[in-house]
């Protein structure tokens, strides 16, 4: 762990899969509430959600893009790097976890 955060190991293009994951927890958690009625697990998101879907999306893009953007303006800073490993981290499970959910509502 100290190597990968001891250099620049993250660079502007992991930003944009971060931007591109988030996008796709936004769009998938749209599809499965409206479609399916799969609950938001996020208690911050959960009230919006139930609001309306374009409430949720300017709460959730609201919440998002700012440090996305500071991570992305502060990418060589280490609390950037270590930022974006945490959230790749985070957002790549939850990518998992929608196709999870895609496998058992959609396909079984």
């Amino acid at each position: 762990m100290k190597g990968l955060l001891s250099r620049k190991f993250f660079n502007k293009h992991h930003t944009k899969l971060l931007l591109y994951l988030v996008i796709f927890d936004l769009l998938s958690t749209m599809v499965w509430s409206a479609w399916f009625g799969v609950p938001e697990l996020n208690p911050i998101l959960a009230s919006p959600l139930e609001g309306s879907l374009l409430l949720f999306t300017l709460t959730k893009l609201s919440l998002s893009l700012p440090g996305i953007y500071l991570l992305n303006k502060f990418i060589s800073k280490k609390v950037s790097q270590f930022g974006l490993l945490v959230l790749l981290i985070a957002y790549c499970s939850v990518a998992i976890f929608h196709y999870y959910i895609f496998i058992k509502l959609v396909i079984i």
